[in-house]
């Protein structure tokens, strides 16, 4: 599969999953995204059919989608790991998974409609027929011994919408030994629609961004627990288990040496309830009658400036959009300038991961210049650290000249 510009125009797509009314047009780019900041993570506003017509349109087309199911466990690494953070900002689309992300979301104004786990995606996408005279083709990359060639079995014994190409076990070892040429040849050979992969979530997200570009499957994400759940080594928590926010505890039922990481997790989420989220609270909102946004750009030869003015919110990010996404195809280093900018809200923040995100490709950085005391602090608190930008080089004629008007 040739890889695609990722900010190349491409004309959206109306998909209708089945069981389900028409979805908006899919995303062009990640600026077309309506992502969201949420404790420094980028979260897209989509339910669990958003995210089918997401994984049906790649498929079929061949665009390539890696995708993330955040949950706390991926939030405390990526507060605490740069490079982790940077593996889940790589991806196309990021959907909520876990009670305590949806909740936070909800006291933060973020829209996240609903909770959208991974492994109930991969029962939706299992459940329902398939598209196009097939199945949605997978491969299980991973998972403890047997499991994957048992959850490779159940799938293919099934007349549900998915089907197993293949599956490799590849055993305990570092994420270059799991991407030698070997490997690769052979989950291309199976010519798969999606590659789940289950190697652990810190190992497993690595191996994801250290190999998407050499995979041919366009769907690509890591979802640990389905393979247990598809191979019936482990049991499902009930719905009403899930509902109550209790899918934690049945899993340490399930698999009791989990509780080690549910404990750890659980101390980082504490700490970041204080340090995070209390400081955000009745911050980062902007009203619907809010001002006019302008994001005026100047294409400087060492630098991209970037002249934010007016209130920087969800329905005001056109403007934005555009500016980002322009810098973003310049690929040099930024400066995003707020001296007459006046409040920002989460979906403004959102869109600043996703320049984030294209310029890391180039080694290119943000700096911001003019931030308020408010704005600075809710980057502070989403762990958005970028330098500030030092004051311009002014020329001796323009020194000058000013010297002159002064006098």
């Amino acid at each position: 599969m040739s890889m695609t510009d990722p900010l190349a125009p491409q004309e959206p797509r109306f998909d209708t999953p089945a069981g389900a009314g028409a979805v908006a047009p899919l995303r062009r780019d990640d600026f077309d995204r309506d992502v969201w900041c949420l404790m420094g993570l980028a979260v897209d506003a989509a339910d669990i059919t958003r995210a089918v017509a997401e994984i049906d349109d790649a498929a079929r087309s061949g665009r390539p989608l890696s995708f993330v199911t955040p949950n706390v466990n991926f939030l405390v690494r990526a507060m605490n790991d740069p490079a982790a953070r940077r593996e889940i900002l790589n991806a196309d689309l990021s959907l909520a998974d876990g009670a305590p992300l949806v909740v936070m979301a909800k006291l933060l104004g973020v829209p996240v409609p609903s909770r959208v786990a991974g492994s109930d995606l991969f029962e939706t996408l299992r459940r329902r027929p398939g598209f196009a005279g097939r199945r949605l083709k997978v491969f299980f990359f991973g998972g403890r011994d047997g499991a994957a060639e048992a959850a490779h079995d159940a799938l293919n014994r099934e007349r549900g919408g998915v089907e197993s190409v293949g599956w490799i076990n590849p055993g305990f070892g570092d994420v270059e030994t799991m991407s030698a040429d070997a490997v690769i040849d052979e989950i291309n050979a199976a010519d798969a629609d999606f590659v789940v992969v289950a190697l652990g979530a810190a190992k497993g997200q690595a191996w994801i961004d250290h190999n998407r570009e050499r995979l041919s499957a366009p769907v690509i994400a890591h979802l640990g627990a389905v393979v247990d759940f598809t191979a019936g080594g482990v049991v499902r928590a009930p719905q009403w288990v899930a509902k109550a926010g209790l899918e934690w505890l049945w899993r340490i039922k399930e698999e009791p040496s989990l509780w080690k990481r549910y404990y750890k997790d659980g101390l980082g989420l504490l700490r970041l309830a204080l340090t995070g989220l209390a400081p955000q609270l009745g911050r980062g909102r902007i009203a619907a009658a809010a001002g006019e946004a302008r994001a005026d750009l100047e294409a400087a030869p060492a630098e991209t400036v970037i002249r934010l003015s007016g209130d920087l919110g969800r329905q005001q990010l056109g403007p934005v959009r555009d500016a980002f996404r322009a810098a973003a195809a310049r690929a040099m280093p930024v400066r995003l300038d707020f001296s007459a900018a006046g409040g920002v809200d989460r979906a403004f923040l959102g869109q600043l991961l996703m320049l984030e995100k294209h310029l890391g490709r180039h080694g290119a950085e943000i700096r911001i210049a003019g931030a308020s005391r408010r704005v600075s602090a809710l980057l502070a608190a989403n762990a958005m650290r970028y330098a500030a930008a030092q004051p311009a080089a002014v020329s001796r004629a323009d020194a000058a000249s000013a010297r002159k008007a002064v006098v």
